[in-house]
Order: structure tokens, then sequence, then C-alpha cells
């Protein structure tokens, strides 16, 4: 594929010596009007684009997208232009994000072809999430159009609350099974729990509400996992449950 051939050009350009990078520039010029070797508008038109799929402004969208598009979302789908233009028009409730921008870089990978990196935020009110993109532009007469893109989910831990929020730390500790018959034990430590695994490994839980505990790191295959404490009708705990992304695995309190 074209795309292909010319993303891995392009990134293999921007890592020479020689590629040049700039700050943000200001309002794009004409189209048409910067020379061969440079980035004006580029940054301006890597943002709109973006900005376009998030609030499904498609007319914008076909204007700036080269046909030859190759989209890859954080979620993993890859999109070609005409799916790209489906999936942005779901975007209904876009306008009412938020979008900021950081950490922008502008190189020239070849004459008339930009290499953007940059790390953008939607924030819905409270709720706000980080993702990291990398675009890539071709100019011609019309100006910059995107010809290839992607962008990463930057995780976020949760909010962590003060210890006596979570409960008890008494009410959790214990002995839980595996389902391979392992034994996973919870001990209260500084302000938290920790849960120490079948193989003598530990890890530190954070409280992040009622019952509620966060690794306090993020995993390379699973991201941010979450435990959860259930108890019975009389207040008991009954068991751990590790929650990670599609799946909640149940390990039972042992008496």
């Amino acid at each position: 594929m074209r795309t292909s051939s010319l993303l891995a050009s392009v990134l293999v350009c921007a890592s020479c010596a020689g590629a040049t990078q700039q700050p943000a520039p200001g309002a794009a010029g004409p189209p048409g009007a910067s020379a061969p070797g440079d980035t004006a508008g580029a940054l301006a038109a890597q943002r709109g684009w973006w900005r376009a799929f998030v609030v499904a402004d498609t007319a914008y969208l076909r204007a700036r997208t080269s046909p030859e598009l190759s989209l890859t979302l954080s979620g993993g789908r890859t999109y070609d232009r005409p799916a790209m233009l489906v999936q942005a028009a779901t975007h209904t409730r876009g306008a009412g994000l938020e979008i900021g921008w950081a950490e922008e870089s502008v190189r020239l990978a070849a004459p008339g072809v930009a290499l953007v990196t940059s790390r953008g935020t939607e924030a819905d009110g409270p709720r706000v999430a980080a993702y990291r993109y990398l675009t890539v532009l071709r100019r011609d007469g019309a100006g910059w159009r995107v010809t290839a893109a992607q962008s990463t989910r930057e995780l976020a831990p949760t909010p962590r609350v003060p210890a006596a929020a979570a409960g008890p730390p008494a009410d959790f500790a214990g002995a839980y099974r595996t389902p391979r018959g392992g034994v996973l034990r919870v001990v209260a430590r500084d302000s938290a729990l920790v849960l120490v695994e079948p193989s003598g490994q530990e890890v530190r839980m954070e409280p992040i509400g009622p019952g509620l505990f966060e690794l306090d790191y993020v995993t390379m295959g699973s991201g941010i996992v979450r435990f959860a404490f259930p108890r019975d009708a009389g207040g008991r705990v009954t068991a751990l449950v590790r929650l990670v992304t599609g799946m909640a695995t149940t390990f039972p309190r042992m008496p």
C-alpha cells in the first residue's frame, strides 16, 4: 500500500540528523504559498484535522484528507478514508469537549511531507482523556492534507482517596483463593493494601473509593488494574475481584 510505504519512509527520514524541528507556527499562510522545504501551516492543519474528527466535521475532513489515508486509533482499529468519514460522523457529542495541545513537534520528513507529533487532551467537565498523536501530512496545491495518522491513549491513574474512605483495613486483610488453587494474601501497610502473590511478589494497592483499590503503577499488559472487595448482607468481605479492561476475575475469601 502506498500509504504504508510513505509512513515507513517518513519515520526513517524523521530519525535522521538532518530532520528539522520547529516551534508551533502561527496562522497558516495561503495554500501552497510555502516552499517545498517549509513546514509552515502543518501544525495548524494537524490540529484542525483531529478536531474535525472529534466534532464530526466531515466537510473539513473531506477537504483535508488524502485519498490514501490510513488511520489507526487508540482502540486498535484501522480506517481508510471512507471508513474514517463514517466513524467521524458518529461523534455527535464531540462539540462539548475542550481540546488542548502540548508537546508539539513538526519535522520535514521529505519535500512536501511533514511529520507532526503532539499530545492532546479531551476534557468533558471533570473527565479528561489524554492522547499521543502521530500525523503525516502531504502538501499539494490546496494545502496540507493528512495521509496517515495514529492516536495512542495515555492511561491516567484514578485520584486517590484517604484510607478511611475505603473502609477499615482489617476488613480486607486475609487470604483469597485463585482459580488454580493458589493463595493471594492481602495485608494492610502504610495507609494502603499490599497484595502478596503466590510467588511471594508484592504489589501495592491504593484506595480510590469505598472498597475499591488500584495498583500504584500502570502494567504493561493490562494497563490500569483495579480491585473491588464485595460484601455479604452482614457486611463481611467475601471476595477480591480484579478488574481490568473487559474482564473481572473473582478470588473467593478463604475462611
